[in-house]
């Protein structure tokens, strides 16, 4: 017999005598276990897989056997007596918080009293199980119900030596949250595991991590999802670098005790720290002090980086910030929530020490940001589209306003852009309106005489309505001439569409929920509603009118996405009601936002 069956042995002994002197304590114990296992029941396998990242598994499989078993295998550190002691004993886990693991309440494990019927352990040698009718018979109970699952270890036996641990599970017939697919966010702030599989028969899913000091790819069948890491202190900030990544992350973010949490932040990232959590892991305790430290290192972490313009963060976090939700609603919350915890504190950084660059009243164009802010500026916060959610941010983070007549004394007019130099002629032009005075010398010098034009000249088209480019007719009849010739998004999808076999017409101007309706090539009825958006990875939002349409009628209600300008535009096709689709229900305005919505889209190509 090897030193662990000796020490198993030894452990349902000692048990055992104490069910003989306090029988009604295994009775409270029963009871306590279904109350943690109700509370517990949709978090088993991450829980799980918790226990085996704490052990230095690099992978884990769980194998569905049918029958409504299961096995779980690792191969990290093999069980001794002092784990087979905190299995059995309540909350007398031999982690401790914080340091190299994350668990430490020492009920991870019991969370499979929500599922299980009888657990067969297996691992260094031994091989033992927790079975009620196994341990009511040991303890002379007549009834199951008197005695814990997981209590006393039955059916102790030596086994072939092994690596790691594995223990097969058998479920209750009524019960939930078995191990089935895992959110590959779960292993996002893991420390060892590289890869999960679950496996039924010969059909197989992966969960493949690359992790490296500063960057973190989840790989899951086809897809994948690359992040950028930032630590400060207690934290650990998740940027997410792609279309997938972001979906994933969720506009508002979310916060993780190194699994992930309900709790959402305000900013499209990922926050894990060592913090307190209530009793069901799956929010965190923001009125104490470990987790409002945490979401102040994050928040300093995050503000160095906005401030930092050769940080490789900069511009992402930028772009990230300026697309996300309104940062006011997240600071009027009436409760001490995580997000206005972060919020709060990301003021307090940027406030303390200000960027060198500043918010300009104006958009700049990527060329113009160079020489407006020679030592660097996010190109993101001076696009026309961010205009808006530059000036909310303006006033959240406290940035400084930047006077463009002073900014711009010293530089020459031909270095800035045509298209700025027109837009500084209006500004300047209507501050002086505004005041009562004419142009200052230095505004003069940086007003074109007469504003450049960067198209030709329009002329109405008595039949749609708007104005449209005088154009060669032997012009050709790509998306890029299309889009030359149309300044609306709408009629040029129209246009565009219909010399590839569609019938269409326009309905924009009818209040009916979309903007086109007509046939497909195949003569079946469609409606299509069209949207204009910069690149495949940008948002684009529908309301709830749009929204409640499509729901109303699916199938034969499409968007028409136009993607870029010139001659790289695309034009994209996307049914907005299939069940797989991301999206994100927003607070600005109750619109529905669609995240990762290139990889469902259809790109329309000529004939």
């Amino acid at each position: 017999m090897t030193d662990l069956i000796a020490s198993v042995a030894a452990l349902q002994g000692t048990l055992v005598r104490e069910h003989v002197q306090a029988p009604g304590l295994f009775r409270e114990i029963s009871r306590m276990e279904e109350l943690l296992a109700d509370t517990y029941r949709d978090r088993v396998p991450y829980e799980l897989l918790q226990n085996s990242d704490d052990a230095g598994s690099t992978s884990v499989v769980v194998e569905k056997l049918g029958d409504g078993r299961f096995r779980w295998t690792n191969d990290g550190r093999p069980l001794e007596a002092a784990d087979v002691e905190a299995l059995c004993r309540s909350a007398s886990s031999t982690k401790t918080r914080g340091g190299d693991s994350i668990g430490y309440r020492g009920i991870g494990f019991k969370s499979l009293a929500a599922i299980a019927s009888r657990i067969e352990v297996r691992s260094a040698g031994v091989r033992f199980a927790f079975d009620r009718t196994a341990a009511a018979a040991l303890l002379g109970e007549p009834t199951e119900k008197a005695v814990p699952l997981i209590r006393i270890p039955a059916d102790v036996h030596a086994d072939a030596p092994a690596d790691g641990v594995s223990f097969t599970v058998t479920c209750r017939p009524e019960a939930t949250g078995a191990p089935g697919s895992f959110d590959p966010l779960s292993a996002l702030f893991l420390r060892n595991v590289r890869r999960i599989r679950t496996a039924a028969g010969t059909a197989h899913q992966d969960i493949v991590v690359e992790r490296a000091t500063s960057r973190v790819v989840l790989r899951f069948g086809e897809d994948e999802a690359a992040f950028s890491l930032l630590r400060n202190g207690t934290a650990t900030v998740a940027v997410p670098l792609d279309a997938r990544a972001l979906a994933m992350t969720g506009v508002r973010g979310r916060l993780a005790c190194f699994l992930p949490l309900q709790d959402e932040v305000g900013l499209p990232i990922i926050i894990s720290g060592d913090f307190l959590t209530d009793p069901s892991r799956t929010h965190a305790v923001t009125a104490h002090e470990s987790t409002r430290e945490v979401l102040a290192d994050a928040a300093r972490a995050i503000a160095e980086r906005l401030r930092s313009p050769g940080d490789p963060a900069f511009e992402r976090l930028w772009q990230l910030v300026l697309d996300g939700e309104d940062l006011r609603s997240v600071m009027v919350s009436a409760t001490a929530s995580a997000g206005k915890l972060l919020v709060s504190s990301l003021r307090e950084e940027m406030t303390a020490r200000r960027p060198s660059f500043a918010h300009s009243p104006l958009p700049l164009e990527p060329q113009d940001v160079a020489v407006v802010f020679p030592g660097g500026a996010p190109a993101a916060l001076y696009e026309p589209r961010h205009q808006t959610a530059a000036r909310a941010l303006k006033a959240v983070l406290g940035l400084r306003s930047i006077d463009l007549a002073t900014a711009l004394a010293d530089v020459s007019p031909e270095t800035l852009s045509d298209v700025l130099r027109a837009r500084i002629g209006e500004h300047f032009k209507g501050v002086a309106r505004t005041q009562g005075r004419k142009l200052t010398s230095t505004e003069s010098r940086l007003v074109p005489e007469t504003a450049p034009r960067d198209e030709p000249p329009a002329v109405p088209d008595p039949v749609e309505g708007i104005r449209m480019r005088k154009v060669d007719p032997r012009t050709d009849s790509s998306l890029a001439s299309v889009l030359k010739r149309w300044r609306v998004a709408e009629l040029a999808a129209k246009e565009y569409l219909n010399q590839l076999g569609w019938t269409l017409r326009d309905v924009s101007g009818q209040n009916v929920g979309y903007d086109l309706e007509g046939t497909n090539p195949l003569g079946k009825p469609v409606r299509i509603e069209v949207k204009k958006v910069d690149r495949p990875d940008a948002r684009f939002a529908m309301t709830n009118n749009e929204m409640s349409l499509m729901l109303m009628e699916p199938g034969g209600y499409l968007l028409a996405i136009v993607v870029g300008d010139g001659r790289h535009a695309q034009l994209m096709l996307l049914d907005p009601s299939r069940d797989d689709l991301p999206k994100e229900r927003v607070c600005r305005r109750w619109d529905w936002e669609f995240t990762d919505w290139s990889r469902f889209a259809d790109r329309v190509a000529d004939a």
